[in-house]
């Protein structure tokens, strides 16, 4: 077979009937089944049957356009991967590959139009053999008053991921992360628990995790800070500081103190207020997740971080996506506008490494380097050495 091995069907969808009628003959000269079909209507009657491996989508269709055939898909529960196909100039591809990801459509390529057929043969026949489609995966439902029980039992664990410093590959530090360990049930995420938390409980998870995380730095020889997430409505808490400060000797030199985003927009007068405290007191702040909410430029401008921490869904996919190279590119001149670190997350791959290196970021995470991971294999894994340098040009 020429192209396509292992593809069983296919179905263009394009309201120009020369195009659909066009690509579909190349697709069945490449070995691969296709029909052509030029409607939403028509498409809704052909996943009735069994659905092809391979759909190739036209942005604009007559009655009908991409963003709305994603939503159908991911109705349906289609599990076959995607080529985009448009003449529009511009982004707009790149665009759609976003949103119908993030509808769980899975999309494998983009052909921008015209195209010659040696482009469709060779996207078509790097997509190998179909993948079994994932059975999709219900929310876990929170469990209110499970923090609670966790902290009076002493159910709580703490698994540590590392941070690898992009100049030398050496780990430099580790974020503290926090499971229920139920003696039936097992380990629960934090998706569980943490959401129907009350104030209180929040607030001695807060300092359950910063002991943890002194442990963690006192086991390294106190030359490695740790992270620790905080809540928004902990900030309000007065003596938070006091009470971190007073849990050793030396704590604010090995806690980095993680502030969300969301929770400079929620009430940035007290976040402010606090992280100023926090500084003045010693303690490092870091802002997490940054790019995920709407936090303005301004208000950066008012709050002593030490770290910008770049949110998964921006650094994962830069190094083909060149959108989100730009981004980065702005969030690095950002931070270090700042005087601050920056660090990428969500790196999973050698091509994102590289990417964020040649991009300017200071720091990394994500399961590229570990997953978090339990103290002993952490404190392994940071002492075993810079990580060599990704593969040039792979």
């Amino acid at each position: 077979m020429r192209g396509g091995a292992g593809l069983r069907a296919a179905i263009v969808v394009d309201d120009q009937p020369d195009i659909r009628v066009l690509v579909a003959s190349q697709l069945r000269k490449l070995g691969v089944p296709a029909q052509g079909i030029g409607s939403k209507a028509e498409l809704i009657a052909a996943l009735e049957g069994e659905h092809p491996d391979l759909l190739l989508l036209d942005l604009s269709l007559g009655d009908s356009d991409a963003v709305e055939i994603f939503d159908l898909l991911a109705e349906r529960g289609f599990a076959g991967r995607v080529v985009l196909m448009s003449g529009h100039a511009g982004t707009l591809l790149e665009h759609a590959r976003r949103i119908g990801r993030r509808a769980g459509v899975e999309i494998a390529g983009l052909l921008r139009k015209p195209f010659r057929r040696g482009e469709l043969q060779r996207l078509v026949a790097g997509l190998g053999p179909a993948a079994p489609a994932a059975q999709p995966r219900a929310s876990a439902p929170t469990e209110p008053g499970l923090l609670r029980e966790a902290i009076a039992e002493g159910w709580l664990g703490f698994w540590y991921q590392p941070k690898v410093e992009l100049a030398s590959g050496a780990g430099v530090g580790m974020e503290a992360l926090c499971r229920v360990i139920h003696p039936q049930r097992g380990v629960i995420g934090p998706d569980v628990f943490l959401p129907p938390a009350d104030d209180d409980d929040l607030y001695d998870l807060t300092l359950a995790a910063a002991r943890a995380a002194l442990d963690a730095a006192a086991r390294m020889g106190g030359t490695i800070p740790v992270s620790i997430n905080l809540a928004g409505r902990t900030l309000l808490r007065p003596g938070l500081i006091e009470a971190l400060k007073s849990l050793g000797e030396g704590a604010e030199r090995s806690l980095m103190l993680e502030i969300t985003e969301t929770d400079l927009i929620g009430d940035m007068v007290a976040a402010e207020a606090f992280a100023m405290r926090a500084v003045l007191h010693g303690f490092g702040i870091a802002i997490d997740d940054f790019g995920s909410g709407y936090a303005t430029f301004e208000r950066l401008r008012h709050f002593p971080f030490a770290e910008l921490k770049i949110e998964r869904s921006i650094v994962h996919g830069c190094a083909q996506d060149e959108a989100l190279r730009r981004i980065c590119r702005a969030a690095v001149e950002l931070g270090h506008g700042f005087e601050a670190k920056v660090v990428a997350e969500g790196v999973e791959t050698e091509e994102d490494l590289a990417a964020v290196r040649e991009l300017g970021f200071d720091l990394a995470q994500g399961y590229l380097f570990a997953r978090p991971m339990p103290l002993a294999e952490a404190i392994a894994f940071l002492a075993s050495g810079p990580r060599p340098s990704p593969r040039r040009g792979g």
